[in-house]
């Protein structure tokens, strides 16, 4: 009786340490797949929400180009300066960030799946097992800026494009973990052809 608890008690010690370790590894690798999903699918909802917030907001401001750049001239007829209506384009600005922000905001809590033996990226079991799911909540923040680009567009003409630079910070959370995914886009809102002599200056008004 004591040589079978003599050999009982270290296989049970060996067993409870292989499972602790097993169980260690397991959480590793979940994690690390976590932390990686996390990053890819804030930003696949960072975009999604930017072109949301962004159709929205210039569905309700209805801009054009006349609408926020204007020029004076000199006597002979020729563009002597260029302003953009800054005010504008702040608000404008404000608008799409809250819509955006609005956009992740309402999407709550997050569910991500993967299947259990592609933790181990084993290629021949790949996507089979039991899918092993967790839930992350995403927060946004959003800021904008816009820049002004001019270019040469043929002869004595010149491209004016209004550049709206979007940085997106969402917050991740993930039992009581905080992970910040940056997301960062341009687009162009406003372009035109300038057709003269380039404008010697430019200011925001």
């Amino acid at each position: 009786m004591k040589r079978r608890r003599k050999i009982i008690l270290p296989a049970v010690t060996v067993f409870l340490l292989v499972a602790a370790g097993l169980f260690i590894f397991v959480e590793i690798r979940i994690k690390s797949v976590r932390d990686e999903l996390s990053v890819l699918e804030a930003n696949s909802v960072a975009s999604a929400a930017l072109t949301a917030g962004l159709e929205k907001s210039l569905a309700d401001y209805q801009l054009n180009y006349d609408d926020i750049v204007s020029f004076t001239y000199d006597s002979q007829g020729n563009i002597k300066s260029l302003s953009t209506d800054i005010i504008t384009l702040n608000t404008l600005g404000s608008e799409i960030g809250t819509n955006t922000d609005e956009y992740i905001n309402e999407i709550g809590v997050y569910e991500i799946s993967i299947p259990f033996t592609s933790l181990f990226g084993m290629q021949l079991f790949s996507g089979m097992g039991p899918d092993v799911s967790f839930y992350i909540t995403m927060r946004g923040l959003t800021s904008t800026n816009f820049e002004n680009r001019f270019e040469a567009a043929g002869v004595n003409q010149t491209r004016h494009q209004i550049f709206l630079k979007v940085t997106i910070k969402t917050n991740v959370i993930f039992r009581g973990e905080v992970r910040i995914v940056e997301y960062e886009s341009e687009i162009c809102i406003a372009e035109s052809i300038i057709v003269g002599v380039t404008p010697s200056t430019f200011a925001n008004f």
